[in-house]
């Protein structure tokens, strides 16, 4: 189960991560491969979330079909961060067990302030002080990721009639 888990929650991340807009640098590129890493992360756990974080939005960096490679200046931070992202996702998800849709909706808070400061870090280091702009940019898109995600969440558990996989 967790190979074809990983499979597809890689799978996944990478095929919305390409859902994307180019940013002018060092602002890199918004997508819709957050709102896959929350889904994958909270329903598999923490090892399927972490891997299919960092791997699939690290593919994104390395290749993807409308922008080649012109992001791969960010796969080995993407690996890590993103894979950090997804286990500390996975971790939390349940923090508060008897709030449990408020304990994913912490865990994606916490791991999304990590990954924008994280990326933010890299991109100071990168480009220099113009990586401010990534704090003006990256905290509302994170706000619109959580938005979606929280019904999305709710109908793919309907649909599969269950709260988790792992």
């Amino acid at each position: 189960m967790a190979i074809s888990a990983s499979a597809f929650a890689t799978a996944l991340v990478y095929v919305m991560t390409c859902i994307a807009v180019p940013m002018p640098k060092p602002l890199g590129v918004w997508h819709a491969g957050d709102i896959a890493s929350f889904i994958s992360s909270i329903l598999f756990g923490p090892i399927v979330g972490g891997f299919a974080c960092g791997v699939g939005a690290a593919l994104f960096d390395i290749w993807n079909p409308l922008y080649q490679s012109s992001f791969i200046i960010w796969a080995p931070a993407t690996l890590i961060i993103r894979g950090i992202m997804g286990f500390m996702l996975g971790k939390l998800r349940r923090i508060i067990p008897s709030r449990p849709r408020l304990s994913e909706v912490l865990a994606m808070i916490i791991s999304h302030v990590w990954k924008n400061f994280a990326y933010f870090a890299y991109d100071y280091y990168l480009f220099g002080p113009v990586a401010y702009l990534d704090l003006l940019t990256f905290f509302p898109l994170s706000a619109i990721d959580i938005a979606i995600t929280v019904p999305l969440l709710a109908v793919i558990r309907k649909s599969i009639g269950k709260e988790y996989f792992m």
